[in-house]
């Protein structure tokens, strides 16, 4: 009956930590939230201006994505926020395959990434990794995962994984992947 007894005090007197999910963590708020798996640790931040296509006469709108980024050892993520760059401006729809991720559904792309040879955004991340000691590799698979959080925003999360892509085509510019539109 002793052990009995035990048992159900150390149940009910196990800590907090023991109580959480282990699969993964949270991060973000709002439109902005989703879970990663919890053996991603998070080794900084980056905002990298970005332009943006309209079919505006005479504007050229830039947006700033600004990342958090994590990684197990191997892959890494930027999980990614953006904001129309104007009040009265909206993003046009999406594409790519439709798919559900991190409790949260998606427009999947996927590329490659030669760091030596890439998009003036795309550089900035690769000198991130390299800078970080993430990673050696030249060649990435890029997946490349946005949704709409608002009419406004833009949620996003790229996957880089070392690797040899060629057949894949490589990563686009930004404004060819965004498009911002005046809502007049």
């Amino acid at each position: 009956m002793n052990v009995i007894k035990r048992l159900i005090v150390s149940f009910f007197e196990r800590s907090p930590q023991t109580d959480t999910d282990s699969s993964g963590s949270k991060i973000g708020s709002g439109a902005y939230a989703l879970t990663i798996p919890s053996d991603f640790q998070k080794i900084g931040q980056l905002s990298v201006n970005i332009p943006l296509n309209t079919e505006v006469s005479g504007q050229f709108p830039r947006g700033t994505m600004h990342s958090k980024i994590y990684t197990d050892g191997e892959t890494i993520l930027f999980v990614q926020r953006m904001s129309s760059p104007a009040g009265n401006n909206y993003f046009k729809q999406l594409g790519g395959e439709k798919v559900a991720k991190w409790d949260k559904d998606w427009c999947k792309n996927t590329y490659s990434m030669n760091a030596l040879d890439t998009t003036q955004q795309f550089e900035k991340y690769s000198k991130f990794i390299k800078e970080k000691g993430l990673s050696e590799c030249s060649d990435y698979l890029v997946e490349m995962y946005d949704r709409l959080a608002s009419r406004t925003s833009i949620a996003r999360v790229i996957v880089f994984t070392p690797n040899d892509v060629a057949k894949y085509p490589t990563v686009p510019m930004s404004s060819a992947r965004y498009h911002v539109e005046n809502n007049n």
